[in-house]
């Protein structure tokens, strides 16, 4: 079962690669979904975060491989 922020991270990293929510889940590869260079996964980030209405700072994008990952850092900027 997801949580609801995970699920919005699903939902928004499916539109966001054009890939079925279906076909996503905490272990989901970036580069799988052809988020590849340190650049996509920052611009990724940063559109993650403004989906959540908070500011990206510098560092955000270190460390994150998965979708999990991204998951643990909007849980953790969100105070959860």
């Amino acid at each position: 079962m997801t949580n609801s922020v995970n699920q919005q991270v699903i939902d928004f990293t499916a539109a966001y690669t054009g890939t079925s929510p279906g076909a996503i889940n905490d272990t989901t590869t970036l580069v799988s979904l052809g988020i590849v260079t340190r650049e996509d996964t920052v611009e990724y980030i940063i559109e993650l975060e403004d989906s959540f209405d908070l500011a990206y700072e510098e560092g955000d994008a270190n460390g994150i491989e998965t979708v999990g990952n991204a998951t643990a850092l909007i849980e953790k900027k969100l105070g959860r």
